[in-house]
């Protein structure tokens, strides 16, 4: 395999911004960069994926949209002190945490997530607030379980039982379906403020760049004020248009995908395993639609009949109007259900949009039906493991010498691979 030399970047800080210590620490412990302070600059060095994060969490950091001093209870600002927690909150509300004092926590970030992360807390606090609580050895081990879902290091969160049922009543409550949705869905366009500086070998530039993601680019010789940029949201469409990016430096330009596939997911075999094969559970949905949507997926639908509708509630009304769920025909006619085959519907949209399907169906009778059908089960049916209450599918979903998981979802920028 092609070894790919690390890319260097520079990003300029403003003299006003403290913590910096705190910042080179996180880019190396969160994004597992190397992270130098030199002068008003930090040096970053890594992959060209683990930079683009890090360099994203940087800018969040030193230019916020938005900042808010929030007071705290000793007993609650405890949490805060153990990397894991700091992590977790900060993907969960994205938002930047920064501990300033005995009782103070600094939130920076839009002002919509500052707020649902100021509530959580304050929800935290009310639990820590009450000392008559009983943590039985069933919510301890159900604390254990959380904790390593969510990456945090049972053995470094304080012993006080009033904190640990606090932190697992917060852990229980991410795992309504509603609350993901909302979190995950509802993104509103955002305002960072930057400066930025960027390296392409040795030499550090004399222009410093302001740049938003899929933005105008701003330049200034002057680094003494800050430019707003507006971060557009990406348009779902995007994700299956992205024939013109910019090839990384280091890396070989055929190895590189461009475009990520469309995504089919069969509904009713992923509600049915959730259930486990008992009952159709709509969560089991929403944990498969979340899985590709975290690895940046923006074309992702579920195909359901429309006779299990109601089944789903609330949840299947809010991804149907985000465009995430969408339902196979049914009718009632003479007193006789009319059904349309789920499965051709889940098949034929797959072909249409040279997308991959997701099931643990094998398709079997559709296979010589057609080319199409044949090349797309053989090639692109993705099998997927639903247990523990999560969803994955595993990195060598056609075996070890089948196309890794990565190279199944992303249409090659050459043609002749796609």
């Amino acid at each position: 395999m092609l070894a790919l030399s690390p890319m260097e970047i520079y990003i300029t800080v403003p003299t006003v911004v403290d913590d910096l210590d705190v910042l080179v620490w996180r880019m190396e412990k969160f994004h597992g960069v190397t992270a130098h302070l030199i002068g008003d600059r930090v040096k970053l060095i890594g992959s060209a994926d683990k930079l683009l994060a890090a360099q994203n969490y940087a800018l969040r950091f030193i230019g916020p949209e938005s900042i808010s001093l929030i007071h705290v209870s000793p007993e609650c600002l405890s949490l805060f002190h153990v990397t894991g927690v700091i992590r977790h909150f900060e993907t969960t509300f994205k938002v930047i945490i920064c501990v300033m004092g005995l009782e103070t926590v600094l939130l920076k970030g839009r002002k919509s997530d500052i707020e649902r992360c100021h509530k959580t807390i304050t929800e935290l606090e009310v639990q820590c607030s009450r000392t008559s609580t009983t943590l039985t050895s069933f919510k301890l081990s159900n604390l254990r379980m959380l904790c390593q879902k969510f990456s945090v290091v049972f053995d470094e969160i304080p012993c006080s039982t009033p904190v640990q049922i606090a932190l697992l009543t917060h852990f229980s409550s991410l795992l309504d379906p509603s609350f993901k949705v909302d979190n995950l869905l509802d993104q509103s366009p955002a305002y960072v403020e930057v400066y930025r500086k960027q390296c392409t070998g040795s030499s550090i530039p004399q222009t410093t760049e302001f740049v938003g993601q899929n933005g105008p680019v701003y330049k200034r010789t002057d680094a003494t004020c800050v430019s707003t940029v507006p971060v557009v949201k990406e348009k779902r469409i995007e994700s299956v248009n992205r024939e013109n990016a910019p090839v990384p430096k280091g890396l070989n330009p055929t190895m590189v995908a461009t475009r990520l596939r469309s995504v089919v997911i069969d509904g009713s075999n992923v509600a049915f395993a959730h259930g486990l094969q008992q009952k159709f559970s709509p969560q089991g949905i929403w944990l498969a639609l979340e899985f590709f949507l975290k690895r940046g997926h923006t074309n992702v639908v579920a195909v359901v009949p429309r006779f299990r509708r109601g089944l789903g509630g609330e949840l299947f009304d809010r991804l149907e109007r985000k465009g995430y769920l969408t339902y196979s025909s049914s009718r009632v006619v003479n007193d006789e259900q009319q059904v349309a085959d789920d499965d051709r519907i889940i098949l034929q949209l797959a072909v249409e949009c040279n997308g991959v399907v997701v099931s643990n169906d094998q398709f079997r009778n559709y296979r010589e039906e057609n080319e199409q059908f044949k090349d797309l089960i053989d090639h692109r049916l993705l099998q997927y493991t639903l247990a523990l209450n999560t969803f994955l599918i595993a990195e060598d979903p056609h075996g070890p010498k089948g196309p890794s998981l990565s190279e199944c979802l992303c249409i090659p920028s050459d043609p002749k691979s796609a």
